[in-house]
């Protein structure tokens, strides 16, 4: 049987002032061959680029109240998707999430340098607590911790100017407050801070950072001591969260994650928190262990315990955590994600 198009496909073509028969194969190839070689749907030489990335998180949680209570089920926790690239010798960054039944702007900001300053202005994740990363695809589970909710900074809209001097970074923002996103200005909302990071020597840094905040409804300071190191295999972090609340600087949470690569495709993982609030009935405490298996660079299925050595109070944010509100000690938690990133 003939294939007529394989015929059609080989057949030469006509080029003007070419000397040899360029067939539509060659075509199409030369086009799949030069497509894959720009990083950008504007195109390399273009003043203006658009690369498009983002991530989904799908998972299943089992949780046990501690009493009678328990809850389980299937939910995409995240599913975001990213514009960024470059307007000139600007950089600019536009992303959006689905989350639960609606779809919320997360990053929308314009970037560039002026006398060796960073200067960033829009709606971003401010240098604050570290826990809180814009992208938690970076984080050891994929999962906020209590303490990075309740103390951490959220989105902001305003601007931050960054320097390196040697070992040290500096940032400093000027914004609306913490957790400020997609909102328009109040008449006495502001906000500031200041991070100052060293790293002290080859895998190791120390970080600390100040906020402070002017709301309606109340004044208050933010603050966080971390360190992060990497030993070989090991990976340590630690930090410590707080703010002033009702004229009270107790409030605070420590948390602390170690994880070790049995391999490149095994990682196990331990995190503990501790947590107080002035208005609490009790002291949050829970360790949580787990496992990554990383199919490759752009997949990962964690799963992990957690366990509530206290009752959990309802002052924390625990916002799709998975966790929940109880008197009772002894609740524990089955989380289990895939994650994937493109």
């Amino acid at each position: 049987m003939i294939n007529i198009a394989t015929i059609l496909l080989s057949a030469p073509l006509m080029t003007s002032g070419a000397a040899e028969n360029v067939t539509a194969y060659d075509l199409i190839m030369a086009v799949r061959e030069d497509s894959a070689s720009h990083m950008s749907l504007k195109g390399d030489d273009s003043p203006v680029t658009v690369d498009v990335s983002g991530f989904l998180q799908f998972r299943y949680m089992y949780n046990d109240g501690g009493s009678d209570s328990v809850t389980r089920g299937f939910d995409v926790e995240r599913a975001r998707i990213q514009f960024s690239g470059k307007v000139y010798d600007f950089d600019y960054s536009v992303s959006g999430q689905w989350s639960d039944t609606e779809f919320v702007l997360k990053d929308a900001f314009l970037s560039g340098s002026f006398g060796g300053f960073d200067v960033k202005a829009g709606q971003f994740v401010t240098k604050f607590f570290d826990g809180y990363a814009s992208d938690p695809t970076t984080l050891i589970d994929g999962e906020y911790s209590i303490a990075a909710l309740t103390f951490g900074q959220g989105w902001s809209q305003g601007v931050e100017v960054s320097r390196s001097f040697d070992a040290f970074n500096l940032y400093a923002s000027y914004n609306d407050g913490f957790n400020t996103d997609n909102s328009t200005y109040g008449d006495n909302d502001y906000g500031f801070s200041a991070r100052l990071e060293y790293d002290a020597f080859e895998n190791f840094t120390l970080g600390g950072a100040y906020a402070y905040q002017n709301t309606v409804a109340e004044n208050y300071s933010s603050y966080t001591v971390d360190a992060g190191a990497k030993f070989g295999a090991f990976d340590v972090n630690a930090a410590l969260v707080g703010a002033e609340w009702n004229d009270s600087w107790n409030n605070y949470s420590a948390v602390g994650t170690v994880s070790y690569n049995l391999d490149s495709e095994f990682q196990v993982f331990g995190q503990y928190e501790y947590g107080v609030l002035e208005n609490s009935s009790t002291d949050l405490s829970i360790g949580t262990i787990g496992v990554n298996y990383l199919f490759n660079d752009n997949v990962r299925w964690t799963n992990s315990v957690g366990y509530s050595l206290n009752g959990i109070d309802g002052s924390y944010n625990l916002y799709d955590t998975g966790w929940e509100s109880s008197a009772d000690s002894g609740q524990y938690l089955i989380r289990s994600m895939l994650q994937i990133t493109f």
